[in-house]
């Protein structure tokens, strides 16, 4: 199964990590173009290299910052909030991911929502990614998935 994960923290590469061992093409995805680039490069920093390290070269897994190709090619699209002390902007933050998710999507998936609070934001995260597919004039069919802190792998 082809998976996009977006963002590149600790906790993110974790995930990736235990889906790309299972088997997933697993596409790590970050507007942070730059530090995408030094991860291909092999330039990372403490955390990221504890994890990509790990990973061998049966797993199959890349980085990237073009959200649109990657999940143009995937069934499954991972988005969480990036941790702070404020509820708020990380509800800010995961509906932001959604809305991109709304905007570049384009075949059904299945949207996994790895938040802290994910079952209480089921309902805002699929209000988004509808209101982005009904500005785009498009009939893309979508599911989300809550799978919190207390599932994650």
């Amino acid at each position: 199964m082809k998976v996009t994960i977006m963002g590149i923290d600790y906790n993110h590469l974790l995930s990736g990590k235990a889906l790309a061992e299972m088997g997933n093409d697993v596409t790590y995805v970050s507007n942070d173009y730059k530090r995408i680039e030094n991860i291909k490069r092999g330039y990372y920093n403490a955390d990221e290299a504890m994890v990509i390290k790990s990973m061998t070269t049966q797993n199959d897994f890349g980085f990237s910052a073009d959200l649109k190709k990657s999940l143009s090619n995937t069934n499954m699209c991972f988005i969480s909030e990036n941790t702070t002390k404020n509820e708020e902007e990380e509800l800010e933050d995961i509906l932001n991911k959604a809305k991109l998710v709304g905007k570049n999507m384009t075949q059904h998936m299945f949207v996994i929502d790895r938040s802290e609070q994910s079952m209480s934001r089921i309902s805002q995260i699929k209000e988004t990614i509808q209101e982005e597919l009904k500005k785009r004039n498009t009939q893309l069919t979508f599911e989300v998935i809550a799978n919190p802190d207390f599932l994650r792998a």
